[in-house]
């Protein structure tokens, strides 16, 4: 049995757990995690195989063009969102193969109708996932500097069409 709901701040200690583990580059503090679920919270989610926490996503209404800085507590979502914003998804092994990532973008697909657009940072070569479900390269030196504190292969990517491929 596995299924994504809804994160609860109790569920925090896993996910930094599950986020050393899958981005051991890329370490973030607990303070961040508690912050994305504290500002967004019907859009950050808890991924469960068999009742055991396998995986998450937390995503939070963001600028298009923009991206937070890495292990940066935001606070509050800035006036006039125009882009759902993914800050991370994160699967352990023993939920890849499940369709567990597909699922959750579609769901977050309709959260982002309002703000017309999904957007995140690539990285960990994961760009051929995020291009089959539906984003692309959104290319701006102006996100250079950012994007090179993840590390040399990461990407900005856009969705603009949030409605492409939900169910």
């Amino acid at each position: 049995m596995h299924a994504w709901r809804p994160l609860l701040a109790s569920d925090l200690p896993a996910v930094s757990a599950i986020a050393e583990k899958v981005h051991p580059d890329f370490p973030e503090d607990d303070a961040v995690f508690a912050d994305r679920q504290a500002i967004a919270p019907a859009t950050c989610f808890l991924f469960e195989v068999d009742n055991a926490p396998a995986g998450y996503l937390l995503a939070h209404p963001w600028r298009l063009g923009q991206v937070p800085a890495l292990n940066t507590v935001l606070g509050e979502i800035p006036a006039q969102p125009d882009t759902l914003y993914i800050h991370d998804l994160a699967l352990l092994p023993a939920a890849r193969g499940t369709g567990a990532g597909t699922q959750i973008v579609d769901r977050l697909a309709g959260a982002a109708r309002s703000f017309g657009a999904m957007s995140l940072v690539a990285v960990n070569r994961s760009t051929p996932f995020w291009t089959r479900m539906g984003f692309f390269r959104y290319d701006d030196e102006a996100l250079a500097a950012k994007l090179a504190s993840y590390d040399s292969d990461a990407q900005y990517m856009v969705r603009t069409s949030v409605l492409a491929n939900s169910v």
